[in-house]
């Protein structure tokens, strides 16, 4: 199956996403179209003050309520896979910008991650310090060498990072590499507390609706994420949004000194944590329904007593002296 895909500037074919087919790409359906993004021509994308990142002279990105949803910080050993299942019931696809040392540490939610279709990306190793060069560069190196030695499959250039104000040498080190930086547009705020799922949900749809378009930033690691994405997903269908992926024309390709330097720990089980609110309540509900009564043992009437016979005088007086006596005398 072959996906035609629309690139800034040019329409091209990827057919590496054929394994997304059983998702209809469609102007009609929640997924409505796959974009790549040319990473060498477009440097970095989202969070202006416009909206949606087209503060630029490049043709837009985005349509009228078509939002890029984005993960990010993880992911986690058990989150990830419940955030995954939910968005193949919507059948839509996100972007999933990975941290470096969570990515070592949970090799199999990474490879999931890729082998459900999304796009993979790499947030930075811990925090990149724009004021030092070398550690910003390394910090991109090991990041997206991360995410392509853990899932073994191909990178998007594409590199989560929360400042603006770069030095100007890793600016250049970011053109050099074909690397794009993408902001939010959106920002769910899914770490705030004294939010309920639902509350959440509501607030995120009017930020989706003020934005009218751009990149929804969410968190993998966060519980209040898995239990609000359902909600948020069906709302945002309701209104009218629609889901675009973005895809890279051209791979990431890491550095082979910087791959070597990381290593994958064994492989654990993954601890037990909570499941979603949805699935809380079902077994809630599964714990209060009526139970069949327990069926009752018939009684069984016992056997009458036998009436005690009256001792004569002769009986008694035998039983006092220790003596037999034959009472049918």
């Amino acid at each position: 199956m072959r996906i035609w895909l629309f690139a800034v500037g040019a329409f091209v074919l990827i057919p590496a996403l054929a394994e997304a087919k059983e998702c209809v790409y469609s102007e009609k359906s929640f997924l409505a179209r796959v974009v790549a993004f040319d990473s060498q021509k477009r440097h970095t994308y989202g969070g202006e003050k416009g909206g949606a990142g087209e503060a630029t002279s490049e043709p837009p990105l985005l349509g009228e309520k078509e939002i890029v949803l984005s993960f990010e910080q993880g992911p986690h050993s058990a989150y990830t896979k419940y955030i995954l299942d939910i968005l193949d019931k919507h059948c839509v696809k996100a972007t999933f910008f990975l941290k470096g040392s969570a990515v070592l540490a949970n090799s199999v939610a990474v490879r999931d991650v890729a082998r459900r279709g999304h796009t993979l990306a790499a947030g930075v190793w811990s925090k990149a310090n724009a004021a030092k060069p070398e550690d910003a560069r390394n910090e991109l190196e090991s990041a997206l060498a991360a995410v392509a030695k853990a899932s073994k499959e191909p990178v998007a250039p594409f590199l989560r990072m929360s400042q603006r104000a770069l030095a100007p040498e890793f600016q250049a080190y970011i053109e050099e590499r074909g690397v794009s930086l993408w902001y939010a547009d959106i920002e769910s705020g899914d770490g705030d507390q004294g939010l309920t799922p639902t509350a959440f949900a509501n607030r995120t749809l009017a930020r989706l609706k003020e934005a009218g378009k751009g990149v929804l930033a969410l968190r993998d690691t966060s519980k209040m994420t898995v239990d609000a994405l359902d909600s948020i997903l069906i709302n945002m269908e309701i209104e009218g949004f629609k889901i675009v992926q973005i895809v890279p024309t051209a791979n990431f390709e890491p550095k082979a000194e910087v791959s070597e330097k990381l290593s994958l720990p064994a492989a654990v089980a993954p601890p037990r944590v909570a499941r979603p609110a949805a699935d809380q309540r079902v077994e809630q509900q599964r714990r209060d329904a009526p139970r069949p009564l327990a069926r009752e043992t018939p009684r069984v009437a016992a056997p009458a007593a036998q009436p005690q016979r009256r001792l004569s005088e002769r009986e008694n007086a035998a039983r006092q002296t220790g003596s037999g006596v034959d009472s049918r005398q």
